[in-house]
């Protein structure tokens, strides 16, 4: 196993990121067809953009392709956009990501806290989700840091977005965000990256548990 914060970089670097995110893309869509997304318990999948997809003219066209290849209802997507691909913006992108949501996708915002963060930017971007980055999570144990999600948190509950925090990897923090009404929760603490058979059989036993 290869973390993606190692292949990700040298597959940007190397020039295979569009071809990498083309297969993703394909077998996202193929796998939303061949489940029933209520049985399992989902409203959504999500799809990590990379700055280079959201920069390809073709890009709408081609998740339209996908969508009609598979009779995917566009609002069981969510695509993910990092803010550094708003650092990098560009009027394709702003088309893309414009034609997109007029197609019925919707956006969130990826690690928030990593980059340049700017509550008016993400204010003024076409997002229904902001992540907020691990090492958010992380600095609350020292410091301002819980005083700094807080707001964080204020701020862009009262903007009318929805927060995912990321990278959650102990009870302690998954009960801080919950005391924090952060929308939802992720990370090692419920679950590590599984492959489609596990994640399926994973949702399957969740659900037994729960119901």
């Amino acid at each position: 196993m290869i973390s993606p914060a190692v292949f990700i970089p040298a597959a940007e670097a190397q020039g295979f990121i569009i071809p990498i995110g083309d297969i993703v893309l394909d077998q996202v869509f193929r796998f939303i067809s061949q489940h029933d997304r209520e049985e399992l318990g989902l409203s959504y999948i999500e799809i990590n953009l990379s700055v280079a997809q959201c920069m390809e003219k073709s890009l709408p066209d081609k998740i339209r392709t996908l969508q009609q290849k598979y009779n995917v209802d566009p609002s069981k997507v969510n695509l993910e956009i990092t803010e550094t691909t708003f650092e990098n913006i560009n009027e394709i992108m702003v088309e893309n990501v414009d034609k997109l949501i007029k197609m019925g996708y919707s956006f969130s915002l990826d690690d928030y806290g990593t980059g340049y963060s700017n509550i008016q930017r993400v204010n003024h971007i076409p997002i229904k989700i902001v992540k907020i980055d691990k090492s958010m999570i992380d600095e609350t144990a020292t410091g301002n840091g819980k005083i700094i999600l807080e707001h964080t948190v204020r701020m862009m509950k009262s903007i009318g977005k929805e927060l995912v925090a990321e990278g959650v990897e102990s009870k302690s923090d998954a009960t801080m965000l919950k005391e924090l009404c952060c929308d939802y929760i992720q990370g090692f603490y419920y679950s590590r990256p599984l492959s489609a058979t596990e994640f399926v059989s994973f949702l399957r036993q969740q659900n037994k548990f729960e119901s």
